[in-house]
């Protein structure tokens, strides 16, 4: 999983945003300290004294005394817009997480699946090899031996079925981690199968909880600056003039610059209604957080439940499968002995035997992955995916 993460450019992007709006909030904090400018003038006075340019150069220089707020404001429109880009990189996480564990488990499926297919091609052509050893004898008939060569076809066009959809996630697998990628063996941990048996997921750690939480503090602080913004701002505001063409005859000492300073008091008395528009969004942008922190509870709590009720099923049917498994192999072989020694037995009930006892076999392995794909589900709506697989600091845009 680790390589995954480390891997995926989507999480890379997602980190890159987390970077990007951190060095807009340092934008945001730039207002608390003095701004200076400067430059030159180039202008035309044509006066009776004098005509023609009369470039000036100055400087200006601003400190912000008190804004009611929209310095900070603008902070924490920063600060809340990291923190929602910081649940779209867990959302981003968790999803990919359980992507490469559906790969994982369809891989394992599909490898379990083609050994069984193999074990049903080499049982089924053992029989085809009886009959027409038994044909050539004559002790079968030419259609045991077109029924047997038959069945031993489809056999092996299910392997070659089985083998393509094992490539497919296999590719899928590789795509998703950059590598190629070897599946064998216990695929997780014991504890793996148990994630659907916890209680109440922690919202705190649901990335759709977080992120509707996030959602809702970046509509409060664009709710807030708006109204700072309707309120005035009081500067300190100083500016420094020098007449570069010496026509200037508002000092008597042309030689001196002229200089300004003061206590300056800024607002907007007329916008259109701009600022009402931006509260009466921030307004609309808090329900809307708040539905879909309700929606995202409700969907965790049916794919929960979902998840639980389909595990009840698929364990009563693995057990199950698991006690008919030995006795199908032993009807298998009675049919065998009957049809070779005694003729009780056509081959039709031996190819059927035959094939129930390895339809059984798929069936056990398609509800064992089944049931690993449910508990990579629940681990997912209960937001215990990073907790699972060591991805912790992932929050902090800490991939490794």
């Amino acid at each position: 999983m680790k390589r995954a993460v480390s891997f995926h450019p989507s999480l890379g992007e997602a980190t890159a945003r987390i970077g990007q709006y951190e060095a807009e909030i340092d934008v945001a904090r730039a207002g608390y300290y003095p701004k200076i400018s400067g430059g030159i003038n180039s202008n035309y006075d044509r006066r009776a004294d004098r005509e023609g340019f009369n470039p000036r150069a100055t400087v200006q220089a601003s400190q912000m005394v008190y804004d009611f707020g929209k310095v900070s404001g603008a902070v924490n429109v920063a600060s809340a817009q990291r923190a929602v880009q910081q649940t779209e990189l867990l959302l981003q996480t968790d999803n990919l997480v359980r992507d490469v564990a559906y790969a994982v488990i369809e891989v394992d499926r599909y490898q379990k699946l083609l050994a069984v297919a193999q074990q049903q091609v080499n049982g089924v052509e053992d029989i085809a090899k009886l009959v027409r050893q038994r044909s050539d004898t004559g002790a079968s008939t030419l259609s045991d031996k077109i029924q047997a060569e038959a069945r031993l076809q489809a056999a092996q066009s299910r392997v070659l079925e089985l083998s393509a959809q094992l490539a497919r996630w296999q590719t899928t697998l590789s795509s998703l981690t950059g590598t190629s990628v070897h599946v064998s063996g216990a695929v997780f941990p014991a504890s793996f199968s148990k994630h659907c048996a916890t209680g109440e997921p922690d919202w705190n750690t649901v990335p759709a909880i977080q992120q509707a939480v996030a959602r809702r503090g970046e509509a409060m602080a664009h709710l807030s600056k708006s109204r700072a913004d309707s309120l005035p701002t009081f500067s300190l505001d100083a500016d420094a003039g020098y007449d570069l063409s010496g026509n200037s005859r508002s000092r008597h000492d042309e030689d001196e610059p002229e200089f300004t300073v003061g206590l300056n008091v800024r607002g907007n008395i007329y916008e259109g209604g701009a600022n009402k528009a931006r509260r009466n969004a921030a307004n609309f942008a808090l329900g809307a957080a708040d539905a879909a922190r309700q929606s995202a509870q409700l969907e965790v709590m049916e794919g929960l439940s979902a998840a639980r009720s389909q595990i009840q099923g698929l364990s009563a049917l693995q057990a199950s499968l698991e006690k008919r498994d030995g006795m199908i192999a032993q009807t298998r072989d009675l049919y065998k002995r009957q049809y070779l020694d005694l003729g009780t037995r056509t081959l039709l009930d031996l190819l059927n035997a035959e094939q129930e006892l390895h339809a059984a076999r798929f069936e056990r392995v398609n509800a064992a992955s089944d049931l690993m794909r449910l508990n990579a589900d629940c681990l997912y709506n209960s937001g215990r995916t990073r907790g699972a697989f060591g991805l912790q600091g992932i929050a902090t845009g800490n991939r490794e």
